[in-house]
């Protein structure tokens, strides 16, 4: 299924592991007043999502996360873990990339995929010790706001690997106005 066309369409339920605990259902966490912002990042370990999980991790001013946000951070991979941190949202692992594929999350390969904050982490990641092969396909991120029962509300096909949500404020902010929009509803 493309991206593109999931919008009205929902996701089947299915049960979910997180680093701490198996078996989470995925309708549950679709429950609540809030519609859920789910984003799907490459694997834990790669330096964009690293990057991006310390921006979730920062808190916001002036007073920690935004009240009401409801998110879910989505890795193709079972390592997720992040020593001694709180995520304000579950974190889905997705070891065999089930979701990736069925939501039809793109991969790119090369110069099209590196926006010039790509370069900058992947800049600090390799002085850090990061070996990558440039050439190889990657993952660009997925953002969907998803209502009751799995239902897709919202969708955006990240162009870069860097095409995502900056930090908390810009995913409730995300939520907030896919939540208006239905609201206010048809022109």
């Amino acid at each position: 299924m493309s991206s593109e066309h999931l919008v009205g369409t929902s996701i089947p339920r299915f049960t979910f592991d997180t680093p701490t605990k198996p078996g989470n259902d995925f309708y549950a966490l679709c429950e609540g007043e809030q519609p859920l912002v789910m984003i799907f990042l490459p694997a834990f370990d790669h330096p964009v999502t690293r990057e991006y999980l310390t921006h979730y991790l920062r808190p916001t001013p002036p007073a920690g996360r935004p009240a009401g946000l409801r998110g879910a951070l989505l890795g193709p991979d079972g390592g997720a873990r992040h020593p001694g941190a709180e995520f304000p949202f579950p974190i889905i692992c997705d070891a065999p990339g089930v979701l990736y594929s069925y939501l039809g999350v793109e991969q790119a390969r090369g110069l099209r995929s590196w926006s010039f904050a790509a370069q900058r982490i992947y800049k600090t990641a390799k002085e850090q010790g990061y070996r990558y092969d440039s050439s190889a396909p990657q993952i660009l991120p997925l953002t969907l706001v998803v209502g009751h029962l799995g239902k897709v509300l919202f969708t955006h096909s990240g162009r870069s690997q860097t095409d995502l949500p900056e930090d908390c404020t810009a995913i409730r902010e995300i939520a907030r106005e896919v939540a208006s929009t239905l609201a206010a509803g048809p022109e």
